[in-house]
């Protein structure tokens, strides 16, 4: 793959020029030859910034007062769409979704029913379908072929890219957990021995308290390097036929202690008999993490609630496990970047570490998919979709 991205000096620069000759070739061309589009949106170092850059040139094309792209992130398994208006505001959100890219447009439309009154152009690359470009209705310019195809292999270059980007984080950060693991935890148990020593000695009251502080930092410690690692290099799933809504009300009864001494509302409604195969343990640890989340989100007396249902759709059956609270919400940045092990911008109370990123890499694990759903009733969701499999496949 040919390296697409410049430093910031040299962009600028290249952005600088490619207007120029964009306004000039504009006046000559009854409609922009593939150069107009690729000098408008090249270079790129994300394929965020790319997908900004493309639906800016086809407003600005076209003279559009509404851009729709939609397309799949093979990494994290969403239906994502990125919207752009004639004042060039834009928007990008993501759900789950399991349909094939010809169907997506379907789920779309629930979050954005103005996607309904726009007509719809689908990208292909080797006659594939990659992704899907909505525009006004009443636009009766006929899109030359080239600009459509270009656009579909530029947006499939972009997405590669940060695909192997993705992965080349995960590699390094496998790697450096691994050489952190060995060198931090042996410090780290010499001070933790150390200080249960020292407080098994001590009687002061501050300074004990003090010491039990140190221990429990080298434990937390210990975890995170733990947790790095496992998001790096997953552990293979070890598969069993499950019920979800059991395996949920397992783990809800760990905290019933919290719910009733906080008097946090539980509410939900969990068909029995949903059948999955999976890792019960990883698992667990999903529907732990999610809770705890919910729970540092509310106050006393919040509410949360658990929902397990199943859904069809044409690519087979899936159990849907949905998670809310009416806890502290979180704003877009943070939304698009919840599931990120290298994102740092996390709000405080919504969890901390790798917690929200482990739980995509165990889901993603399953073949399945964790999305952060559209607020509702300033509810906050996670919705979880799992393929519904039984003896073990």
């Amino acid at each position: 793959m040919s390296r697409v991205v410049t430093n910031a000096g040299s962009s600028a620069i290249a952005r600088s020029h490619r207007g120029d000759a964009v306004k000039q070739e504009s006046q000559t061309l009854k409609f922009p030859s593939v150069e107009y589009l690729i000098a408008g949106t090249l270079p790129f170092s994300t394929a965020e910034e790319f997908i900004e850059d493309l639906t800016s040139v086809w407003c600005e094309v076209l003279r559009l007062s509404e851009c729709v792209l939609i397309w799949r992130n093979t990494f994290s398994r969403t239906a994502q769409f990125a919207h752009r208006n004639g004042q060039q505001e834009y928007q990008r959100s993501s759900i789950a979704c399991h349909s094939p890219i010809e169907d997506l447009l379907k789920n779309i439309q629930n979050d954005f029913p103005a996607g309904r009154d726009l007509q719809w152009i689908t990208l292909l690359v080797d006659d594939a379908p990659i992704g899907l470009v909505g525009f006004d209705k009443d636009i009766a310019t006929e899109i030359p072929p080239g600009w459509v195809s270009t656009s579909a292999r530029l947006l499939a270059t972009a997405l590669t890219w940060d695909w192997n980007l993705t992965e080349m984080k995960l590699s390094a950060l496998g790697e450096y957990a691994a050489g952190a693991g060995h060198e931090i935890n042996n410090p780290l148990a010499a001070i933790k021995g150390r200080a249960a020593q020292l407080l098994k000695e001590e009687e002061d009251l501050q300074r004990r308290q003090l010491l039990e502080t140190i221990g429990a930092q080298t434990y937390r410690i210990r975890d995170m390097i733990g947790d790095s690692m496992l998001f790096a290099h997953p552990p293979a799933l070890q598969r069993c036929d499950l019920k979800l809504t059991e395996l949920v009300e397992s783990v809800v009864h760990q905290y019933a202690e919290e719910f009733r001494d906080r008097k946090i509302s539980f509410y939900g409604n969990r068909k029995p008999n949903i059948m999955i195969s999976g890792d019960e343990t990883q698992l667990c640890v999903v529907l732990s993490e999610l809770l705890k989340n919910s729970l540092h989100a509310v106050t006393d007396q919040g509410r949360i609630e658990i929902d397990c249902y199943e859904k069809e759709t044409r690519t087979g059956n899936w159990a849907i496990l949905r998670i809310a609270d009416n806890g502290s919400g979180l704003t877009e940045l943070e939304r698009e970047h919840c599931f990120d092990p290298f994102f740092s911008g996390r709000q405080a109370g919504r969890g901390l570490g790798f917690g929200l990123s482990k739980c995509w890499r165990i889901v993603t694990g399953h073949r399945g998919t964790i999305s952060l759903g559209n607020s509702h009733n300033e509810m906050t969701e996670f919705v979880i979709s799992l393929p519904i499999e039984t003896g073990g496949n």
